[in-house]
Order: C-alpha cells, then structure tokens, then sequence
C-alpha cells in the first residue's frame, strides 16, 4: 500500500491504485480467510521528515481495522533511482531512526506493528547521528518481536538535532543538514 494516502501513493510513490481499491481488495481476501499485511512506506520522495511521521500515522489509523500486520518499511536509497539523484544533489535524506521510534510510540496500540530497517545506520538507509544508530535499529527489531513498547524509550544527544531538523526542513523544503 505504501500510504492510504492517493496523493501521496500516486505522485510521490507513483503506485498506481487507490486506498479504495486497497480496501475492496484486503476485504475479499479476509471473506476467503486469509490474513492481510500491510506495507507502509516511512518517508517516500517529496515529503518532509514531519509529512512522512504524519502520513505513516494517519495511514496505521485508517488500515489498522483491515489489516492483521502493518510494516513499516524505512525508504533506503537505491542505485540508479530517483531517490539516489535526489540524495545525490541534497534534495533527499533517509529517514531518522528517531521518526520509526516515534511512530511506532504514538501508534494505535491495537494493532500488531513490525519494523526492520533494511540498511539501518548506513549513510543509505535510515540513520541517526552513528553513533546510537546499533541501538536503535536493534531496538526496533525487538520491539517488533515482541510489540513492547518500553523498549522504545531510547535516548542519545542527537535527539535534539532530529527534533530541529523537523522544524527547519518544513520551512525550507529541502534538508537541512
């Protein structure tokens, strides 16, 4: 699915279906029994760090009655893609790991939620400042295992940086740093 949002599926993800028809399709597949896992993508092109944590969000609120499992997949920068020219030339940072940790704190607490952050701690993957990048990505893995979300409380120095990294990029559209 990516995000149950259309806009931000077609221009951003260019996925080429509907919310609506995500929907009609989860619901035949759970009349014939069968479970229904979701993907949702953190941070797809175009949208800022704070749109991204919003989009996930909304997105978790509107699946999580269709949905048995929603993943939360972390964008990581591909060669030869969009993304990779856009990180290439500034335009694109890799989420925060600060950003999945905070999701998945504020989420519904009702529905089983997973997040393995392919790339973890890479300069082309979901990152932090280095150095507490480890914990944070084990962190995650753990809490999907096991849906405990004590394990989320997490702290490094670069909490601060993230936090007005939000703030700024808002502002100016493009990474700040």
């Amino acid at each position: 699915l990516e995000s149950a949002n259309d806009w931000v599926r077609e221009i951003c993800v260019n996925k080429g279906f509907s919310f609506s028809d995500f929907l009609s399709a989860a619901e035949k597949i759970k009349k014939m029994g069968f479970r229904v896992k979701c993907y949702l993508l953190l941070k797809p092109p175009f949208l800022s760090e704070m749109e991204a944590i919003l989009d996930t969000l909304e997105s978790i609120e509107r699946v999580a009655g269709i949905s048995d499992v929603i993943s939360i997949n972390l964008t990581n920068i591909q060669k030869g893609t969009l993304l990779e020219k856009l990180w290439e030339r500034g335009l694109y940072r890799p989420p925060w790991l600060w950003s999945a940790v905070e999701i998945l704190k504020r989420a519904k607490e009702d529905v089983v939620l997973i997040c393995d952050p392919v790339a973890g701690g890479k300069i082309r993957g979901p990152h932090n400042c280095g150095r507490c990048d480890r914990e944070f990505v084990s962190a995650l893995k753990l809490f999907s295992a096991t849906q405990d979300k004590s394990v989320l409380d997490l702290n490094c120095e670069c909490r601060v940086l993230w936090e007005k990294y939000l703030e700024i990029e808002d502002l100016s559209r493009i990474p700040p740093f």
